[in-house]
């Protein structure tokens, strides 16, 4: 065999290689882009709980359609892009949760500096 068929059936044998290692990198994917939808369901789950729905519907809509889109690309079989949407859905839900949380935090604190201002009035108004 000469030095170029050689090297063909090198390169040829080199791709061939590469293709499998990508099917099979590919197929390994699957479950873990699973994990990772069921992971940003489950956040979705806890941010609307929480009532980031009404809270921080913007947030909570942006999570919503990252999840969707990570569904969309695992029906497809584009694993990891399924991935990189269900991370950052999880993320944006967490985000939408933390708003959710921030607002209670301070509209409870509203409540509580009305409570002190009322309670100073009334100390006020005793006699001294």
């Amino acid at each position: 065999m000469n030095e170029q068929a050689q090297r063909f059936l090198q390169v040829r044998l080199f791709s061939i290689g590469l293709v499998a290692l990508s099917a099979a990198g590919c197929a390994s994917h699957k479950p873990l882009a699973s994990a990772t939808i069921t992971q940003a369901e489950r956040a979705l789950d806890e941010a609307q709980e929480a009532g980031a729905a009404i809270s921080a519907p913007a947030e909570f809509k942006i999570a919503q359609d990252k999840l969707k889109a990570a569904q969309a690309a695992m029906d497809k079989g584009k694993h990891e892009q399924a991935i990189r949407s269900a991370e950052q859905a999880a993320i944006d839900a967490e985000y939408a949760r933390a708003r959710t949380a921030n607002q209670r935090a301070n509209t409870t604190a509203d409540e509580m500096g009305q409570y002190i201002k009322t309670l100073r009035e009334e100390i006020e108004r005793l006699p001294q």
